[in-house]
């Protein structure tokens, strides 16, 4: 099983997939500890791209948040799902550019993404886009999110949701989090809860990991989603309470404008308690103190 830090994988000669157009190749860095990819920049006589292969082949069985994704959404860091249904399924419609998947190969026994390079620096921070730019950013997220009553029925994974939520929860405090206190004493309350929770008509798709390295921006406004290995299906509550970890009171103005724009911003207080409990069980920004986890400032 080959891991994260494979130093033999990071230094892969990728020339035979790009023949007598190879030109050279770099490895760039990762954007967040844990990343799922390995992502190279390939220069090529025709123009340059974007190269992507898995650091894993199986879920990782000691990581919360790979449990978690895999065992709630089927989620699978090994065969880029999530990009290539993003590719096929939201691309066409998204708000925000998406690059275009060109061709998979198998290379050395791996699965590899060939992909359209698309120009712009990496996004810091949602708070550091100009009000135009965070109204933009939510038109762009409430149109995804409306697209889900457009695609397969998904009523009865709507339906079950929060059953099957509970039972992934369950598991990921007995598994990782059994000596925590904090994390068992709430658990206990949430427990009760989520089986009263209000079932959604449809689901959405979100970003399971959503954070500001997964886009593209040319100082003022988002111009490219580049990261979509995790998009999932699920309530759209869910991607909207893991933007008030980022963002600040500030943006959330603007971003809530172009959101209500497409679509009526949700009640978020019936479920705000349990999904922020859930991003915490995934360590959905780092191991945060459970009290200031759960209390922060809420913004929607």
């Amino acid at each position: 099983m080959y891991t994260i830090d494979d130093p033999e994988v990071a230094g892969t000669d990728l020339s035979p997939m790009f023949g007598t157009t190879f030109r050279q190749q770099r490895l760039m860095d990762a954007h967040h500890p844990g990343q799922a990819s390995w992502v190279w920049l390939v220069d090529t006589t025709e123009g340059p791209y974007i190269v992507r292969t898995s650091r894993f082949n199986e879920p990782p069985l000691d990581e919360d948040f790979w449990q978690g994704a895999w065992r709630l959404f089927g989620a699978n860091p090994v065969r880029f799902h999530g990009m290539i249904w993003a590719d096929r399924v939201l691309r066409q419609s998204s708000p925000i550019p998406l690059p275009q998947i060109l061709r998979q190969e198998v290379y050395q026994n791996r699965p590899y993404l060939i992909m359209e390079y698309l120009p712009g620096f990496m996004l810091e921070s949602f708070t550091h886009l100009s009000k135009e730019g965070l109204r933009a950013f939510g038109k762009a997220l409430a149109t995804i999110h409306a697209m889900g009553s457009t695609l397969d029925s998904r009523e009865g994974e709507a339906l079950s949701f929060h059953a099957r939520t509970q039972s992934v929860m369950a598991y990921l405090v007995d598994r990782f989090y059994s000596t925590e206190r904090a994390c068992r004493d709430l658990w206990v309350e949430i427990a009760a809860h989520v089986k009263n929770l209000p079932h959604e008509d449809f689901l959405s798709p979100i970003l399971l990991d959503m954070d500001p390295s997964q886009f593209l921006t040319d100082g003022r406004v988002i111009t490219a989603l580049v990261d979509t290995e995790l998009y999932v299906m699920a309530p759209r509550h869910l991607e909207l309470i893991g933007l008030e970890y980022l963002l600040d009171a500030t943006a959330a103005g603007p971003f809530r404008e172009g959101y209500e724009a497409v679509l009526p911003m949700p009640q978020l207080i019936p479920v705000r308690h349990t999904y922020r409990f859930l991003l915490r069980l995934l360590s959905f920004q780092g191991s945060v103190a459970w009290d200031r986890w759960m209390n922060q400032p809420i913004l929607f």
